[in-house]
């Protein structure tokens, strides 16, 4: 399945059934994460299977959800985390490929976000692992069996309301992202997902580097630094696909400067650099 069929298939799973996934199909997602690509080696990450969960409702209420409902599935996938400096970013980046994974294997799926008390909530489920439980993912059956459709675009923003040229605020047209041949790979990733589907990023055309910023007034900094981490790995592997070698390099202000030429708002922090 190529990378743009997995983004239309892509759909959050709010209800499942109680069905528990095969053997195999757990296997199969225990084996991915052991390959998955990360985007810092430097942060140790471990993950924790949890088995049912549907017998875990008391201890994820108040603690997990998704925009503050809680997510009840037969299993969940925690990922756990040294807190340094990145590690949502990096977070966000190996558990969306989880999702995708999911996807290909027609298994439904969900992020769930860790919204308070991680360590109260890693004690109750009995995890035994160091770092922090930064986030999870929902996994199962769908209780309804939706039928594939192409995904709704009609709530996303267009590309020209956040990808710019040169500097914040200038608009690109359609022709030139088509001479430059990046108009397909930036119209797909207008279907990445964001929490509470916010879409809080915006992208700086700069020659051959994009530079990648998120923020707004109505997100916290975990959600949108986790956005940011979708939006990385989502970049990067439409450009693979489309036979573009991409390869981030993540902003640091002592090492970059801080990007005043780009007349970047203050609400929106800069995430790192795309190079094609």
């Amino acid at each position: 399945m190529t990378f743009i069929n997995l983004l239309e298939n892509r759909k959050s799973v709010r209800e499942y059934q109680k069905n528990k996934l095969s053997s195999n199909e757990i296997k199969e997602l225990e084996k991915f994460l052991k390959e998955v690509r990360v985007l810092q080696k430097n942060i140790e990450i471990d993950f924790a299977f949890i088995e049912d969960g549907w017998e875990k409702q008391d201890i994820l209420k108040g603690r997990a959800g998704y925009v503050g409902n809680p997510i009840l599935a037969p299993h969940y996938i925690a990922l756990l985390s040294e807190s340094k400096e990145g590690y949502l970013l990096n977070t966000a980046y190996i558990l969306e490929q989880l999702v995708l994974k999911a996807v290909e294997l027609n298994i439904g799926s969900c992020w769930v976000s860790v919204e308070k008390d991680a360590s109260g909530l890693k004690d109750a489920l009995g995890i035994d692992k160091p770092g922090e439980i930064v986030a999870m993912v929902a996994l199962g059956y769908p209780k309804t069996r939706i039928p594939f459709t192409k995904k709704s675009v009609s709530s996303r923003i267009g590309v020209e309301d956040f990808v710019f040229k040169g500097q914040w605020g200038k608009s690109i047209s359609h022709e030139e992202l088509e001479m430059m041949g990046i108009e397909r790979i930036l119209h797909s990733i207008r279907l990445a997902p964001s929490w509470a589907n916010l879409q809080p990023w915006r992208l700086i055309i700069d020659n051959d580097q994009i530079i990648l910023t998120v923020g707004g007034k109505d997100v916290d900094e975990k959600h949108l630094m986790l956005d940011a981490g979708i939006m990385m790995l989502y970049m990067e592997r439409a450009f693979n696909q489309e036979g573009l070698v991409a390869n981030w390099s993540i902003y640091t202000k002592e090492l970059d400067g801080d990007f005043s030429e780009y007349n970047i708002p203050s609400e929106y922090k800069v995430i790192g650099t795309l190079h094609i």
